[in-house]
């Protein structure tokens, strides 16, 4: 339903964010147009594996887990050190159930619960498995979503593809409108009454002079990445030019496993060898078939240890 005098938003990136904010800005009312550089939508989110983290779940419940929203708080804050924002910690706990919920009414059974790094106990949750193989949550969450928008929001919400934003324009202290350019070279502008910039990381950004990954952290430019090509931060970079701050840019996560093409080793895109192996009993071992860290242990203990 589009409200009379409806708000317009425009939302800058196809990944979950900018897709829920897609489909909640149209649920209160609003037209909404959706930008993506990419000819399909999804970006990362698409290539997600392990599952999404929620407490005090249905499918906790169900499972027998005892769980807590202040046991979720208290896990993020030691795994993230002293580096968490502890506001946003309470909310990422304290709305982590409703998460789960709202995908879980777009027909995803996200009852498979895993124990992965950093979690004290299982709350990691994910699709069944299809036919002996583990389903692709990210693919299955990011296309649930997209059928949602194209065949329940389509009077609502415009989606454009192959559109790559180009500039933010600031009118009277306030961003007025965005700028793009299509792959035909085609440019155009879009005013809104709210932008919403979901655009994602820059762990692909290597080979440019204006590198985030070089400027914030060059030491690991010479790893590989499992994000995909487009994670270059393009809307970071723009937003930036327009005097937005950035924080904790050299908080770059690295994740200790993925598989390596035997027909290109070399390749620095690798795909995630993701950490619901290890939750479901995947060990590592050296050369000399020894184990050699508590594969559930945070991240950058398991990177550090490799």
């Amino acid at each position: 339903m589009i409200l009379e005098n409806a708000a317009h938003v425009v939302v800058i990136g196809s990944g979950l964010a900018g897709l829920t904010s897609t489909i909640e800005a149209a649920r209160n009312g609003a037209k909404v147009t959706l930008i993506e550089k990419e000819a399909s939508i999804g970006g990362n989110s698409a290539k997600a594996t392990s599952g999404i983290n929620g407490s005090e779940t249905k499918y906790q419940m169900d499972a027998g887990i005892k769980d807590s929203i202040e046991e979720f708080e208290n896990d993020t804050l030691k795994s993230g050190g002293d580096f968490c924002d502890k506001s946003l910690v309470k909310v990422l706990a304290s709305q982590s159930k409703s998460a789960i919920e709202w995908l879980s009414s777009f027909g995803l059974n996200l009852s498979v619960l895993s124990q992965c790094g950093g979690h004290s106990v299982k709350r990691t949750h994910r699709e069944p498995d299809v036919n002996g193989r583990p389903a692709p949550v990210g693919w299955d969450i990011i296309s649930a979503l997209r059928k949602h928008v194209e065949n329940d929001l389509k009077d609502q919400v415009t989606v454009k593809v192959n559109t790559k934003l180009t500039d933010m324009v600031v009118e009277n202290d306030r961003l007025a409108k965005i700028v793009t350019v299509d792959s035909q070279g085609t440019a155009e502008e879009f005013e809104a009454d709210s932008f919403v910039l979901t655009t994602g990381g820059f762990s692909a950004d290597k080979s440019y002079n204006d590198s985030l990954l070089k400027e914030f952290a060059p030491n690991l430019l010479s790893l590989a990445t499992t994000n995909g090509k487009w994670a270059t931060g393009d809307g970071v970079k723009i937003a930036r030019k327009i005097g937005v701050s950035l924080v904790d840019m050299d908080k770059v996560q690295v994740h200790p496993t993925g598989f390596v093409s035997l027909e290109d080793p070399e390749n620095h895109q690798k795909f995630l060898a993701p950490e619901a192996l290890r939750g479901h009993g995947g060990i590592l071992v050296n050369s000399f078939g020894n184990r050699f860290c508590n594969e559930l242990g945070l991240r950058d203990e398991v990177t550090g240890s490799i």
